[in-house]
């Protein structure tokens, strides 16, 4: 390795945007305002892959040059932008509400070293001591980053540490800062999907000073800087670069998701998953979906995962067991892996396609290592190669034939982290994504770390996507992933923090796991394996915590592979069921706030598990805080995580007053509270604030098995006069939840629900926003949550009031003009 830092650089004056600067060497730094709060810059060392940035963006710089000093400054109108290159070339960055206080600055002397012979580059800034970092995909450990370094790569890592290990599943070379002395946020994203390290202050070296750094194995250096200077305004400017979703997911998708390695594994699979809506209605567990994992794919004679094939013994009759499951409301998502064991039926066939990654050296398909068959057991396989024509198409060939011909709902990619043996090996680089990367391809066949292999995980999902676009076109597409890339959530509705371990550290550090991925825009409804996916079976007290944590995030699934071979499930317990079942049944509660939350994430970016700093950013206490959430803008969760607890301390971001959800006390902001929190609560310590309007469903075995024609809104009235007058809202949207009439057709409804209040009343009213869709209730009723509350609720219109027995209004309902 020989790490450069080029110098000798001038301004060409000949380029008015991007501007540019090259030196003797080949060296071309280039700067292009996409927006005042959107920059990018593209440092192009010599001889390597290069492009131009000439033909993006329309913004024309303000720029003024001092060729005595050697310094351009680049405007904005909310960023100024001082490129000095006197020497070598480095940036200072400003926010111009702050103009004396560097937003970042680049490490002068070391700002962007290469290697022009291995391709590798860097990117070294400086490190300020009132700077906190966020994001990076998921992570383990505590939401902070801080003093940490990271390597950017996914590997298949069953049984992780959730606090300490490092790589896991997912790649993001996405990070946020948010300043603690000016409270400003901005992002730094690096497109590029090569192997890659971040360190946010694990190095130390005293010549420098205190610094940080990006290294790819394989240049160009591309970054993009977002301004925010909310938190929000970064995300959403992230947003409109990686995109937003193609589609919504289905609606039953927010329910419960059942799955475990061990049905599926059974050698009367089918006969127990034929029972398994006859359980849930016998323990009156509602019930949406079920994961099949790949032991359907295993071969009766050898014992191996052959991904596209069926276990007729297993599985006599594939397809009326989806028929009979479906009838009971049970949607089915079948496990596919993206490689092919050479012993697999189809091997020789996508061989001489030539859809597999390749060997060059040996005109092969390039052999890598993988699960075969039991725990612990692996075989020589190959990976399609999803930019091959020929693999891409024959993947999608076989979603449609082995798949969803049989009647199952969506696709579950799963170990699809790509691991290489050979780095040298090839892709064929004949498919592109469909979606913009910002980013120009190779035409022709590379060496896998030329393009990274995160592109393979982004195509998988395409082509399973695609399969199902073209097989159901009406119909919403569900894919779900374990590893995933930027922009993947254009594709993909589901993911989760992959194979976790069961222990009560889990539960915790899976936590910031989740809001890391959230703040790196991963899919929008991630979540965790509920009781723990490896390791021993979850004991009642950790599981009924883990539940109580699971229904509180976007993708509620348990699932299990535990090493006596049990499945953990809601019924396993019998002393605890009746706390399970009355968490799963509100989980069904909740699902027409979290779906209304989904569709701001497909419309903004903003995740729906969001740290406390997401919503009160000049509360700097909150920075610190990695365990406690919002789901929503509307809900506090404190999970609990240690044995035994019977209370739960948590703080209270200033900048609100507090409901604690369960009792209906109230607390004011900017202090730390301890919570009752018994073991039997419907779920974790949740605390609202005050000014929510929280809407709720019914109770159904399934989404859809009855008619949706209940909405019960909790209203949580401000108390101080300085509120009042003082309008409060939430959003509401409703859909059918199957097809694709609301992105395509714009067939949906939206509702603003309202409230107002003075020192004698609490109205509330329902505004449409949106009318395209007819809900199945003709009205929205309301209830203060708070009993002890003393104002009068009254409905703004033609409401319905109904008292309780001392003659005071429990409730009104506001009919719906649409």
């Amino acid at each position: 390795m020989r790490q450069q830092n080029p110098r000798g650089f001038s301004y060409d004056r000949s380029i008015q945007n991007p501007v540019t600067f090259t030196n003797a060497k080949g060296n071309r730094i280039q700067f292009k305002v996409i927006n005042d709060n959107i920059v990018r810059v593209l440092h192009s060392a010599a001889h390597q892959l290069s492009y131009d940035l000439a033909d993006e963006g329309t913004v024309p710089p303000q720029v003024q040059v001092d060729d005595d000093k050697k310094q351009l400054v680049l405007e904005t109108d909310a960023m100024r932008i001082v490129i000095n290159f006197k020497r070598d070339l480095n940036v200072t960055w400003y926010a111009k509400s702050h103009p004396d206080v560097p937003l970042l600055e680049d490490l002068p002397n070391r700002a962007y070293p290469a290697d022009l012979t291995t391709g590798a580059v860097w990117h070294y800034l400086k490190r300020r001591a009132d700077d906190m970092y966020y994001g990076l995909g998921e992570r383990t450990g505590e939401l902070k980053l801080n003093g940490r370094r990271f390597r950017l790569e996914r590997l298949d890592c069953m049984g992780y540490d959730a606090e300490r290990s490092d790589p896991l599943y997912k790649f993001c070379p996405f990070y946020l800062t948010l300043s603690r002395d000016t409270h400003l946020a901005h992002g730094i994203f690096y497109n590029n999907m090569s192997r890659s390290t971040v360190d946010l202050g694990n190095e130390n070296d005293a010549l420098w000073g205190p610094y940080r750094y990006y290294h790819a194995e394989a240049g160009p250096l591309d970054y993009y800087i977002f301004f925010g200077p909310s938190v929000q305004s970064v995300i959403e400017n992230f947003s409109s670069l990686v995109g937003k979703p193609e589609h919504l997911p289905p609606r039953y998708s927010f329910g419960y998701l059942a799955s475990s390695m061990g049905y599926a594994e059974a050698d009367n699979a089918q006969e127990l998953l034929e029972k398994f809506p006859e359980l849930c209605r016998q323990h009156e567990i509602p019930c949406d979906g079920l994961h099949l994992s790949s032991g359907y794919t295993v071969t009766e004679d050898r014992k191996e995962r052959c991904v596209f094939t069926w276990n007729t013994k297993r599985f006599p009759n594939g397809k009326r067991l989806m028929v009979k499951l479906r009838d009971a409301g049970i949607h089915v998502f079948a496990n596919i892996k993206p490689w092919l064991l050479e012993t697999h039926p189809y091997y020789d066939e996508l061989r001489a396609l030539r859809g597999f990654i390749w060997n060059d050296e040996v005109d092969a398909p390039g052999e890598v290592m993988q699960w075969s068959a039991g725990p612990g057991e692996s075989a020589y396989c190959a990976y399609v190669d999803f930019t091959s024509r020929q693999g891409f198409d024959w993947w999608k060939r076989h979603v449609k034939s082995q798949l969803l011909d049989y009647g199952l709902a969506g696709a579950w990619n799963d170990n699809n982290e790509f691991t290489m043996l050979d780095d040298a090996y090839s892709f064929a680089n004949e498919v592109r994504p469909t979606l913009d990367l910002h980013r120009p391809l190779p035409e022709y066949r590379t060496e896998s770390s030329v393009v990274g292999t995160p592109i393979q995980t982004l195509l998988m999902a395409q082509a399973s996507y695609e399969a199902m676009r073209e097989y159901a076109p009406d119909k919403r597409p569900f894919v779900i992933t374990r590893s995933a890339t930027p922009f993947i959530h254009r594709y993909v509705a589901q993911t989760w923090s992959g194979d976790n371990y069961t222990e009560w550290k889990t539960i915790k550090y899976n936590i910031p796991m989740g809001m890391s991925a959230g703040l790196s825009i991963f899919p929008g409804a991630y979540g965790h394996d509920v009781g723990g996916f490896a390791g021993p079976k979850p004991d009642p007290e950790l599981f009924v915590r883990w539940v109580q944590n699971g229904i509180l995030h976007p993708r509620f699934c348990i699932h299990s592979w535990n090493v006596d071979r049990t499945v953990t499930e809601p019924w396993m317990y019998p002393s605890v069921l009746p706390i399970i079942r009355s968490s799963i049944q509100f989980r069904y509660r909740l699902i027409p706030y979290i779906y209304s939350y989904y569709v701001e994430f497909h419309r903004t970016g903003h995740p729906i598990v969001r740290p406390l700093f997401y919503h009160f950013q000049y509360d700097p206490a909150t920075y610190e805080q990695s365990f406690d959430y919002m789901l929503g803008a509307s809900l506090l969760v404190a999970s609990v995580f240690e044995p035994k607890a019977i209370t739960r301390r948590v703080y209270l971001p200033r900048g609100s007053n507090w409901y604690h959800f369960q009792t209906g006390r109230y607390y004011t902001g900017g202090q730390e509270i301890e919570l009752p929190a018994p073991l039997d609560d419907v779920c974790s310590p949740v605390l609202v604030p005050e000014g929510t309007l929280l809407p709720l469903g019914k109770v159904m075995h399934h989404v859809g098995q009855q008619k949706d024609d209940e909405r019960v809104v909790q209203v949580y009235p401000p108390r101080g006069a300085e509120h009042y007058g003082k309008r409060f809202e939430a959003t509401l949207v409703e859909d059918d939840g199957v097809t694709t009439a609301h992105t395509e057709k714009s067939e949906y409804a939206e509702l603003k629900i309202w409230m107002v209040c003075n020192a004698k009343e609490i109205r509330v009213g329902v505004d449409t926003v949106h009318a395209l869709y007819k809900p199945e209730y003709d009205a929205v009723s309301f209830v203060v949550a708070d009993e002890k509350e003393t104002r009068r609720l009254v409905a703004d219109g033609d409401g319905i009031e109904t008292m309780d027995s001392d003659g005071k209004i429990k409730l009104v309902s506001v009919p719906l003009l649409l």
